[in-house]
């Protein structure tokens, strides 16, 4: 389960690029919900990143 922790942070960037880069080839372009939804899954996913890489290191 802590491996799974470890990377949740990365595999929502993944996601949220791959739904900003297959709404852009399927056109999608002009809905805002799902240009929203992938830079929230990105930005969430950075922030949980972070999160995570602050706790495992040790000063």
């Amino acid at each position: 389960m802590s491996r799974w922790k470890q990377l949740i942070g990365v595999a929502l960037i993944v996601v949220g690029a791959l739904l900003l880069g297959i709404g852009y080839l399927v056109g999608w372009t002009s809905s805002n919900l799902m240009l929203l939804g992938g830079l929230l899954l990105i930005l969430l996913g950075v922030f949980l990143h972070i999160r995570q890489q602050k706790k495992c290191e040790k000063y």
